[in-house]
């Protein structure tokens, strides 16, 4: 797994030293800001299966999200299922915004992009009935 040279401390006018980010690390980032947005059903695998969207367990999930570091800027790669009935791309813009501002702001890393990849359409958990 390649590093992503992060943030270079200064003291004064001298850099203190560098600090490196692994991938592993923005994808737990990412992870957690696409699940936190109205409208995600959950993260899937990048590759559909028999053409159907396949949602990944959590323990899994980082599959459904990739991250490259081209020219020392980072790409986000997301794979989701949406909830059906909702505007997709109010949901993808805000998954967008999300990833981005959690990671930039956690890690003080740019962001260069965040592409959204809706795999396919599902149900929102049930609410519990009333009795």
């Amino acid at each position: 797994m390649s590093k992503t040279s992060a943030i270079l401390p200064q003291h004064g006018s001298r850099p203190l030293g560098k600090i490196e980010v692994l991938p592993n690390a923005i994808h737990t980032i990412a992870k957690q800001a696409t699940s936190e947005c109205y409208g995600v059903v959950g993260i899937t695998a990048p590759r559909l299966h028999n053409g159907q969207a396949v949602l990944l367990e959590p323990e899994h999930s980082n599959q459904g999200i990739q991250v490259r570091v081209v020219n020392e800027q980072i790409i986000v790669e997301v794979y989701v299922a949406l909830e059906y009935g909702l505007r997709m791309s109010e949901i993808a813009h805000n998954i967008m915004s999300s990833v981005k501002f959690s990671i930039e702001k956690m890690l003080g890393v740019p962001v260069a992009q965040v592409n959204v990849n809706v795999q396919g359409l599902g149900h929102g958990p049930t609410p519990p009935s009333k009795k």
